[in-house]
């Protein structure tokens, strides 16, 4: 019996089966590059929008901390303009306490409570009365804060 014939039909149908899944790979492969190219751009495009979307954030974030910083920078400047006024009138106070302002700020605060007030010297210079639970202060610095504060000029200084 010669199997040669059946050898050769099986031969050729194993080639056959063989090309047939080689074609069939050949496909999946190409399919299956075909979708992962796909979800590999999308993947990209989404990448690129979030990063897109943070960096607008950071942004904008960091825009908000220069204006915070540039706007504590303009206070302490105002902070140390205002402080720098103060310390000038103050200092013009107590040279005029030592003319005649002195007598005249004592005599002021006698008069607004009665003769019978406590006169006091005030740390810092100028005076303070009290008469029971009633006071006036004449000091240096409620008469600095009060001189600074009612100067219409000052607001003019932030503007």
């Amino acid at each position: 019996m010669n199997l040669e014939p059946v050898r050769a039909a099986l031969l050729r149908r194993a080639h056959a089966d063989a090309a047939a899944v080689r074609a069939g790979a050949a496909q999946a492969r190409t399919r299956l590059l075909g979708d992962a190219g796909a979800e590999g751009e999308r993947i990209l495009r989404e990448a690129r929008g979030k990063g897109r979307a943070d960096a607008a954030r950071l942004a904008r974030a960091e825009e908000a901390r220069t204006r915070r910083a540039a706007h504590a920078l303009v206070l302490a400047a105002q902070r140390d303009v205002y402080d720098e006024l103060c310390r000038r009138v103050a200092g013009q106070l107590r040279s005029a306490l030592d003319g005649r302002l002195g007598p005249a700020l004592a005599a002021r605060a006698t008069a607004a409570l009665g003769p019978d007030a406590r006169v006091e010297p005030a740390p810092g210079g100028g005076f303070t009365a009290r008469l029971g639970d009633r006071r006036v202060d004449c000091s240096v610095a409620s008469l600095t804060r009060h001189a600074v504060e009612s100067a219409g000029a000052v607001a003019e200084l932030w503007r």
